[in-house]
């Protein structure tokens, strides 16, 4: 038995090492994080933030195929511009002579820079998407209201072998050293180092949320208040146990950055209101939220669906949609990373109410409002000529039954 134990013993600092010079090294992947941190790693999985790279997100390549189609760009061109946020880490950062790049990958030839380019955006290294090795190895932020300045080029990352989050270092790593930083605590510079907005090409506003929500004059809520859940009492990884450590009970969230695949988070968007009055349907959208509704990639959207019936019967649909509309020079419909300017968004502004009046139809007795959220929008899929299960579900937000 003494044997077996200093056997065990041994493999498990032979481990801690490993992990120790994966931490340690120039590219380091966040899958080393995951045998201690289990339940973080559980929530993060089911996050849009683990699928960031083209490799785990189908919506993502067939966005970047169709814009590397529509603009005459390889791919990997595309890629590299969308990586200031989607993957920050990624060792090229911009593509200095793009017009020799772009020529070679038109003729098949390989030369040095097409192998770095290449080799740059198929790192194994940054497939992990935003994962504990990006958020957590944040040192500093330089913050900017300038849409340009989002991603790596708001960041001071630091050494890799360093974990930087809410707490102070109780020792009880081992692999890592722990520093407390303030942007974890305190703020939401964090979120919106990729989230307060961003512009395409042509100067156009593809997604502003963090812009949207420090406009809202919201104070009492930070944006992990809504997606990492409320505060409770745990212990990170309490299977860790070293001598002269103890494990600390402390304020933790989850990681499941909540949104509509993965939490009920939806249900707390918006509230629905209606009231018969005279010959009309006077119906009242409230966003609850400190953004807009929909918010975020430009191209989601909400349906509010209002049925009059009659009994059983439908007699009448009507859909009102809460969405942007993006067109090119030609004003032809286009997706918002290529958009020349915004032709209509009628989405709701951060804690508006507003009111519609909807004329009865003749005969309906009772109306059926439904209101649903698409991650795409049908317009954006079929542009790109795609279609996936969770992108072209209906998620559930409100719904209201009213007698006439």
């Amino acid at each position: 038995m003494k044997t077996k134990l200093v056997c065990f013993a041994g493999f498990m600092i032979c481990l801690a090492s490993f992990a120790y010079a994966q931490l340690s090294g120039a590219g380091t992947s966040s899958y080393v994080c995951f045998s201690c941190h289990k339940d973080q790693a559980k929530d993060w999985a089911t996050t849009w933030h683990s699928r960031s790279h083209i490799d785990s997100n189908p919506i993502y390549k067939a966005m970047i195929n169709y814009i590397s189609r529509v603009t005459y760009q390889p791919e990997e061109s595309v890629l590299v511009g969308c990586a200031q946020c989607h993957n920050p880490k990624m060792t090229i950062k911009e593509i200095s002579s793009k017009d020799s790049f772009n020529l070679a990958k038109v003729l098949n030839v390989e030369t040095e820079q097409t192998k770095r380019i290449e080799a740059s955006v198929g790192d194994a290294n940054i497939k992990d998407g935003i994962s504990c090795n990006i958020c957590h190895n944040v040192q500093e932020i330089n913050e900017s209201m300038n849409m340009e300045m989002r991603g790596f080029k708001a960041i001071e990352w630091g050494p890799n072998d360093v974990i930087y989050g809410p707490f102070e270092d109780d020792g009880r790593a081992g692999i890592h050293k722990s520093v407390q930083k303030e942007h974890f605590t305190n703020s939401d510079k964090l979120c919106m180092v990729c989230h307060f907005g961003g512009n395409n090409a042509n100067k156009i506003e593809l997604y502003a949320t963090g812009k949207e929500f420090l406009g809202s004059g919201e104070t009492s809520q930070r944006c992990a208040d809504c997606h990492m859940s409320t505060k409770r009492k745990g212990i990170i990884t309490p299977e860790i146990t070293r001598p002269g450590t103890t494990a600390n009970e402390r304020e933790i969230r989850s990681h499941l950055f909540e949104g509509a695949r993965n939490s009920d988070i939806l249900k707390e968007t918006l509230s629905i209101d209606a009231k018969s009055e005279g010959s009309n349907l006077i119906l009242k959208l409230t966003n609850l939220t400190p953004h807009k509704a929909p918010t975020g990639f430009g191209g989601r959207s909400m349906d509010v669906k209002i049925e009059f019936k009659n009994g059983a019967n439908v007699l009448d649909t009507q859909i009102y949609t809460l969405e942007t509309v993006y067109v090119d020079k030609k004003g032809k419909e286009i997706v918002p990373y290529i958009a020349a300017s915004i032709k209509s968004d009628n989405r709701l502004t951060p804690y508006e109410t507003r009111k519609l009046s909807i004329p009865k139809f003749r005969g309906a007795t009772d109306v059926k409002i439904t209101v649903t959220y698409r991650l795409v929008s049908d317009r954006i899929l079929k542009l790109i000529n795609f279609s996936d299960a969770t992108f072209n579900k209906d998620y559930p937000v409100a719904s209201l039954d009213l007698k006439l």
